[in-house]
């Protein structure tokens, strides 16, 4: 089995289309089609469904996928290794939930691309369950999630740091003259959330189910950015983590509501497999991300 075959495949299967894979690759169409024809033989299974020209991976090429990242990654592992120099360098794949793509946070991208020019980045947002999922298959090095301690023995937290998650409204509403609340208040007031699915919007939703407090949601949407204005703009209240909002409460444009019965607070994470080995690339990558978050080390 050839690695150039399970890269061209890894392309194919990113882009779902074998023409756009062998622009990509800078290979001719028919490259590209024999290369993956010599992995269906060689395994004796299809890897794609083939419709026209639209193609989407067969259950065995679901399979394949995971074991062609472990492969790439490992062959990237192995010449870093023997690099003398130790530089960060080569492809980098990491994950982040979306509020923490939205936030300060992401600074720690931007000045890692200025000092490690070498390294290609790739960043996908995502649900946190996905990126769990991503980052123990191997397509991924790196996972930056928000959400309870995760407890897995296949991964690893390098940093961790406690974060506020925050209800909050309008400057210009009644919180903005410091009134306070308990959460049986906020029944009564049109909510603008995060998608089902959300971490601290889930946690919300039992905490209120097991008082017997319901809400409706006025409007449902994953964009941070979206959210923060429609509330500053007087459209409802919301709940989201406190590093989110920073910018906007100093304008006044948000407050907070001080909650006096519930308070939620919940993980900033960054993962690694247990299994990968910590690159130069991957390594430097963790260190920029706290430095610029004020993480605190975890030793496993």
């Amino acid at each position: 089995m050839e690695l150039r075959n399970l890269k061209t495949f890894i392309r194919t299967a990113e882009l779902k289309n074998f023409t756009k894979a062998a622009e990509s690759l800078g290979y001719a169409q028919s490259t590209v089609t024999a290369q993956v024809e010599a992995l269906e033989q060689e395994l004796g299974t299809p890897l794609f469904i083939r419709n026209g020209k639209r193609i989407v991976l067969s259950s065995a090429g679901e399979e394949l996928l995971s074991y062609a990242y472990r492969f790439r990654a490992l062959e990237e592992e192995t010449k870093t290794h023997f690099d003398r120099e130790g530089k960060p360098r080569g492809r980098l794949s990491v994950g982040m939930v979306e509020s923490v793509s939205a936030s300060e946070y992401v600074k720690g991208i931007a000045s890692y691309l200025k000092k490690y020019p070498e390294v290609d980045l790739k960043v996908t947002v995502d649900t946190t369950i996905r990126l769990l999922e991503a980052l123990k298959k191997g397509e991924m090095d790196a996972a930056v999630l928000l959400d309870r301690p995760v407890a897995d023995g296949e991964l690893q937290t390098v940093y961790r740091k406690t974060e506020k998650i925050c209800f909050f409204a309008s400057g210009d509403s009644k919180y903005g003259r410091n009134a306070s609340a308990v959460l049986k208040d906020l029944e009564k007031e049109p909510w603008l959330l995060t998608e089902k699915g959300c971490n601290y919007r889930k946690e919300l939703e039992e905490e209120m189910a097991a008082r017997g407090i319901f809400i409706g949601n006025r409007l449902e949407m994953g964009s941070t950015r979206a959210l923060i204005d429609f509330v500053a703009e007087g459209l409802g209240i919301s709940l989201l983590p406190e590093f989110d909002l920073k910018e906007e409460l100093l304008k006044g444009r948000i407050v907070k509501i001080p909650v006096s019965d519930y308070e939620m607070e919940m993980e900033l994470q960054i993962l690694v497999s247990k299994e990968r080995w910590m690159s130069p690339a991957l390594t430097c990558f963790c260190e920029e991300m706290a430095d610029e978050g004020g993480f605190k080390w975890q030793r496993q």
